[in-house]
Parts: structure tokens; C-alpha cells; sequence
């Protein structure tokens, strides 16, 4: 199995490589310190798994998930990262990880979460699980909440409509549109239109 290294710290690089050398079945084919220098790396050469971090120097772990998998998807990709927030591990999932794991996981562990990831399962660290599962509930709560009206605002935004197109549809004010579209972010949890239609495709809300 070939595995990338991708860490923009030294040490964190040295670590893994270290920790992972000795296993059978397991070939260190390179690290990278940036996204950038990753895909140099997978466009010249065979790649079964990636460990990423997230936060790096231009391009971040997870602006690298959706390229990764539109264009390698043969490339499994397992964040190793010291950032615990439910959000983060939600994220990478959704743009397409296989796992997640904190930079102090033990060495068992990262050889569990590879070997599952490679084979197409997904792996996230148990100490994760919890607050990741709390994290999608919360999120779907506030969607299941969503009002009449600001569920036809989320209809219109899904089909393109800008709020002037929103307010004439449905006879309101633009300032109330803005009103309403304010209250779909918040339920669901987004910051954005393209994030909203998102989440309301996941959940079923709109057609």
C-alpha cells in the first residue's frame, strides 16, 4: 500500500514516516508540506493513501478533498489533524475524506484507519464519534424547523432566483426576503446560499 504524507510541519512528517516505516505491506512514497506540492506528487505517481492535514500555507486540506475526488478518485484520503471541532470532521467528510484522526492518535489506530480506508470503508476515530453524532443532530433539528414560507424562500433560492425575483414571487419586500433568508441560515446551520441549497438537497426539503 502507498502512502503520501501531507503536513506542512517537519516533525509531524518525520513522525508518521517513522511510526509507519517498519509495518509490512506499507510503502512511504513521499511527503509533501502543501497541497500543491501533493498533486505533483499523485500526478507522477501511483498513490493508495493520503494523510492530510488541514490547515496549511495556501491551499487547505480540505480545499484539496473536492479536486482529489474528481480527479483521483482512485486516491483515498485520511485527515490526520489537531483540530477536534465536530465541524471540521463534518466538513471533510462531506467534500469526500474517507477518515478522520487527531494527530495524537497512536500508531494502531492510524494502521487501523488506513487499512479500513483503503478498502473503501469509511474511518473516524472513536473519540470523535460522539460529539460528531450530537454535531448532526443539532444541524438536522434546526433544518426539520425550517417555516412554510421559509421553505419557499429556499425553493427559490434552489432554482436561481435573486431576492428581488424572491420578493415579486411571493409579494414581499426585498427586506423581508433578506429577513427570511437570515432565518434559513441560521436553522440550517450555513453561511451561504450555495451551502443552504446544500443541506436542504441532503435533507430532502427541496425538489
Amino acid at each position: 500500500m502507498k502512502i503520501l504524507i501531507v503536513d506542512d510541519h517537519k516533525v509531524v512528517r518525520d513522525g508518521i514516516r517513522f511510526m509507519l516505516s517498519d509495518e509490512p505491506g506499507i510503502e512511504i512514497i513521499g511527503e509533501a508540506e502543501s497541497a500543491e506540492a501533493m498533486f505533483e506528487i499523485i500526478d507522477s505517481e501511483p498513490v493508495d493513501v493520503v494523510l492530510l492535514d488541514i490547515r496549511m500555507e495556501g491551499m487547505t486540506g480540505l480545499d484539496a478533498l473536492k479536486p482529489i475526488a474528481s480527479d483521483y478518485p482512485q486516491v483515498k484520503v485520511l485527515m490526520l489533524s489537531m483540530h477536534d471541532q465536530p465541524g471540521y470532521v463534518r466538513r471533510a467528510v462531506e467534500l469526500g475524506a474517507s477518515g478522520y484522526l487527531l494527530k495524537s492518535a497512536g500508531r494502531d489506530e492510524i494502521l487501523a484507519a488506513i487499512s479500513a480506508v483503503s478498502v473503501g470503508e469509511r474511518y473516524i476515530q472513536s473519540v470523535l464519534m460522539e460529539p460528531l453524532l450530537a454535531d448532526v443532530t443539532r444541524v438536522r433539528g434546526k433544518s426539520g424547523r425550517l417555516s412554510p414560507r421559509e421553505q419557499q424562500v429556499l425553493q427559490l433560492i434552489a432554482n436561481g432566483s435573486e431576492n428581488k425575483q424572491i420578493a415579486r414571487e411571493l409579494g414581499l419586500s426585498e427586506a423581508t426576503v433578506k429577513t427570511y433568508i437570515r432565518g434559513v441560515f441560521e436553522r440550517l446551520d450555513v453561511s451561504s446560499r450555495a451551502e443552504a441549497v446544500a443541506v436542504g438537497i441532503r435533507m430532502g426539503m427541496i425538489e
